[in-house]
């Protein structure tokens, strides 16, 4: 799941960064403009698991023989022995249903009545009538069944009630020497042992440690990942939830909801270790909703632009105007400074102010009011007044435009690439990307804040 997510920091492009006419560099005060706070981002991740292999592990570490036995002197003794058949799992909504089919055989003894005059046990006082089922003939057969309710407890652990169900016997052994319904006694034993079975069922369940896993992916969703090139890229996950399981056949389903307040920057983050909460509140939800804060510094702005105005020139009074370099550095009431290095007939050095403005149905970012800052004005007017002029502002104004829906259109592919993968061996991750947007843009000091909305559907299958 963190591999998908490294793909959302759409704007990691952004991050990455000749006689003359020189302008003073003019003396800012930047003013930090306050950020509304970034929401935080849910992923609602639907899992579905096979649990074949983990009732595999169940089978092997359940008894398949048992036996029993009761001594009387008066009355009806008896041994017997119980073999099963291999558990048949089957789920339904809430419950998953154990199957047990088997067979046994009974031997039995009857004594109307006993004398204890010379032994505390006490003697038959007339030969024991015996009788047996199942014995030098082929074994009866029976049939149990459990039910299983799954819970998952706050911190982590699975709590599980087992209760027997189905106790029925295929062949029932009627002793009619003796009048003795002999399957009604042997209904009682197998219970009491097979309700010890369901103390073991459970204990196998209850020993499966998730905490230790989950303890793991939050640890690794924790730390930040570099993206070679560009900066790095911290999930900050705050909580998590787990729905109730849900069965279906030998499938479990479980929704996990994770709560993230992801941040993208340049230099690697120094991040405080959160532990493993305790599960939250669980809420229904479905696929991913996630804001993203990408902070882009100036210098990768400023290698982005010089892409698409490095070479650009204008003709003005047959004067040709090379742009060879721009810079991009904060200013105050949210515009951004711009160093112009220029060449041609005259070269030098030119300083333009303007407010970043980002158009969320083009996807583009421009600057619209772009123009001269107040002291390479003046030295224009007083040294090559025929630069200053609108051509270069307007030519400026033309080529410092983002479109921003290429990368965005781009991105949603890769994306959607990424959604669809193995991430472990028999660990597959299926999703969609609905949407992927730059929604809002925000100057700061040394970096322009990004903020990106991504909307999809994932699921994950074991």
């Amino acid at each position: 799941m963190k591999n998908y997510l490294l793909l959302l920091v759409p704007f990691a492009f952004l991050i990455s960064c000749k006689s003359t006419i020189v302008s003073v560099p003019p003396v800012i005060i930047v003013q930090e403009i306050p950020i509304p706070i970034q929401k935080e981002s849910s992923i609602a991740l639907p899992i579905k698991i096979n649990l074949q292999p983990y009732f595999s592990e169940t089978e092997k570490a359940l008894p398949k023989t048992f036996n029993g036995k009761e001594d009387n002197c008066e009355g009806v003794s008896y041994t017997y022995k119980f073999i099963r058949n291999p558990i048949q799992f089957d789920g339904k909504g809430d419950l998953m249903y154990f199957e047990v089919d088997g067979k046994y055989s009974l031997n039995l003894n009857y004594c109307p009545e006993c004398t204890y005059l010379l032994d505390k046990k006490g003697n038959c006082i007339v030969p024991r009538v015996y009788a047996s089922c199942g014995v030098g003939e082929p074994m009866r057969k029976l049939s149990v069944g459990y039910a299983t309710n799954f819970l998952i407890t706050p911190d982590f652990k699975f709590k599980t009630k087992t209760d027997l169900k189905k106790f029925e016997t295929v062949d029932p052994c009627e002793i009619t020497i003796f009048s003795y319904d002999a399957t009604s006694k042997l209904k009682k034993e197998v219970t009491a042992v097979l309700k010890d079975l369901e103390k073991t069922i459970d204990n196998e369940i209850a020993s499966i440690d998730i905490k230790s896993e989950l303890q793991e992916v939050w640890k690794s969703l924790s730390e930040s990942s570099a993206i070679d090139g560009y900066g790095f890229l911290s999930l900050q996950p705050k909580a998590l939830s787990l729905s109730d399981i849900r069965f279906e056949n030998k499938t479990a389903f479980i929704d996990l909801n994770l709560t993230i307040q992801p941040i993208f920057t340049t230099e690697k983050p120094l991040l405080k270790e959160v532990k493993l909460p305790n599960l939250s509140e669980h809420k229904k939800a479905k696929g991913f909703n996630i804001e993203l804060d990408a902070i882009a510094s100036y210098d990768s702005l400023s290698s982005i632009m010089n892409k698409s105005i490095q070479g650009q020139s204008v003709m003005i009074k047959k004067n040709e105007v090379i742009f060879k370099k721009l810079e991009v550095h904060g200013a105050s009431n949210k515009q951004l400074q711009l160093k112009l290095e220029f060449d041609g007939n005259k070269s030098g050095v030119l300083y333009l102010i303007g407010t970043p403005t980002f158009n969320a149905e083009k996807q583009s970012i421009s600057f619209p009011d772009l123009a001269f800052e107040l002291e390479s004005k003046n030295i224009l007017l007083k040294s090559a007044k025929w630069l200053f002029t609108d051509k270069i502002t307007n030519a400026m104004r033309e080529q410092a435009v983002f479109d921003i829906a290429p990368y965005m259109k781009e991105m949603k592919g890769t994306l959607q690439q990424e959604l669809n993968t193995e991430l472990t061996k028999g660990v597959f991750l299926k999703g969609k990307a609905e949407t992927l947007e730059l929604r809002e843009i925000f100057p700061g000091k040394d970096a322009l804040l990004l903020r990106i909305n991504t909307k999809g559907n994932l699921k994950l299958e074991m």
